[in-house]
């Protein structure tokens, strides 16, 4: 019996979900249980691999006073997360636990060197193992890694119905997906970058159907990129549910994003993808060879600033023309 404690942001509980198969195959026949949130329990629904999906905000701790496990998983070096895995009741563990004072510790020399990139961010920048690289290290896992475990089971109506109405008349659909966030300024693109992007792909691919999408805090960038461009792209939203986010980048051909959830979307639904990067780290990431990870080769690059006030920054020097050439490898 397994338990795997990893909370959020979804995009990183999603990209998590890359050590299923070799868990899987290490312990045949093994209960994987999994506590999270719940923004981020609708990308573990329906997974084949996990038996059991509990959120922190329903009576979980109910299940963790009375249950056995066999082995604990917790890859967050987090108070909450090291402190449920701390409180289950497992004979194993790996990763991070916190103690009685409420400090969070590395369970063995395997998680130490996770924990001190999560200190230094010049650790992280001397980084060049993927993510999941180290998250299999950590738990003793057989390489080669997997890519993210995503099921999008109940939405083929919302699919089918997406792409008979706007994207009809397409040869080819490429996604555009401005998502980043708020936390850092540069996850993203720039305005200009992405509009002269655009507008370069329809001149030179007219039979292409533009999608593009963002999150919450896309609302006003998506909507001044939809002013310039017009009918020349479609906008498909910036509040769609999980689900249905999901669904509309299942009938891309391409995407072009940044790093978020929608690139590990795209991964786990072996779409090319194509990521723009800037002040997190391009090592850390992995397309599992269906895509390329684009950055700048400016020296202050993965900085892990939340705002920069450069004028030459890890973004405005990523050319259109150049991710043009990327992207249309693929097309």
């Amino acid at each position: 019996r397994i338990l795997i404690v990893k909370l959020a942001a979804v995009g990183d509980v999603l990209r998590t979900t890359s050590i299923l198969p070799a868990l899987k195959k290490k312990y045949a026949g093994s209960e994987i249980t999994w506590i999270t949130k719940s923004s981020a329990a609708p990308v573990l629904k329906d997974n084949p691999y996990i038996d059991r999906v509990f959120v922190t905000e329903s009576s979980y701790l109910d299940y963790l006073h009375h249950e056995d496990f066999d082995l604990g998983i917790c890859l967050d070096a987090d108070v909450q997360s090291a402190t449920i895995h701390s409180v289950a009741r497992c004979k194993e563990r790996v990763g991070f636990v916190s103690d009685s004072a409420g400090r969070v510790k590395p369970v063995d020399s395997r998680a130490h060197e996770w924990w001190l990139m999560g200190l230094n961010d010049e650790k992280k920048k001397a980084n060049r193992r993927t993510y999941q690289e180290i998250m299999y290290e950590i738990c003793g896992l057989e390489l080669p890694t997997a890519p993210p475990q995503l099921v999008l089971n109940g939405s083929q109506e919302f699919t089918q119905r997406f792409r008979e109405t706007p994207l009809g008349g397409f040869k080819k659909i490429l996604g555009v997906n401005t998502g980043g966030g708020g936390r850092w300024q540069y996850k993203k693109w720039t305005f200009e970058g992405y509009v002269r992007f655009m507008e370069i792909m329809k001149e030179r691919y007219p039979d292409v159907g533009i999608v593009m999408v963002g999150g919450p805090e896309e609302v006003e960038l998506n909507s001044r990129i939809k002013q310039v461009l017009g009918e020349k792209i479609i906008d498909g939203g910036c509040g769609n549910s999980l689900g249905d986010f999901g669904a509309i980048i299942s009938t891309f051909d391409v995407m072009l994003t940044s790093d978020s959830l929608g690139m590990h979307m795209g991964v786990a639904l072996g779409k090319p993808t194509i990521v723009l990067v800037g002040p997190t780290s391009p090592w850390e990431l992995d397309v599992f060879g269906n895509g390329d990870i684009l950055h700048s080769d400016i020296d202050c690059l993965v900085c892990y600033k939340s705002r920069c006030d450069k004028v030459v920054t890890c973004m405005n020097t990523l050319s259109p023309e150049y991710v043009v050439s990327k992207v249309e490898r693929y097309l």
